[in-house]
């Protein structure tokens, strides 16, 4: 294999390694396009489908039978998908009000994903929209 063959493989293998890496690094460090309570994520989330956003609900499920995904169940037919963190998952109670951070995978009345979602800082900032 020539230099430039390998260089070029390289480059492409590299490429496809930075851009599985993209959603991890925007979870962990990109701030929230916007930021919602539970009530008015249905009306007003459909624009920030796939981007990363910031929602505060009341927990009414909790599911941790399925070793590789969590899920807590927010009023309102919002479901956030914890993946491995079930301690994460396990530390919600019914009833508790939450803060999730995660990618917003499909939005509609009733039926909404947050996907990968995790726990927020109860005590970092939030400015919902109205």
């Amino acid at each position: 294999m020539s230099t430039r063959s390998y260089m070029m493989l390289m480059a492409l293998f590299l490429a496809g390694l930075g851009i599985g890496c993209v959603k991890g690094w925007k979870m962990d460090y990109e701030l929230p396009a916007a930021q919602f309570h539970q009530a008015v994520l249905a009306s007003q989330g459909e624009a920030f489908i796939g981007k990363k956003i910031t929602v505060q609900g009341t927990v009414k499920k909790v599911e941790v039978t399925d070793p590789d995904s969590a899920w807590i169940h927010l009023s309102g037919g919002i479901r956030c998908n914890l993946g491995k963190f079930k301690d994460m998952a396990e530390s919600c109670k019914i009833g508790d009000t939450v803060y999730v951070d995660g990618f917003l995978e499909h939005c509609e009345e009733g039926d909404m994903l947050i996907d990968p979602a995790t726990l927020r800082d109860p005590t970092a900032p939030f400015s919902p929209r109205q």
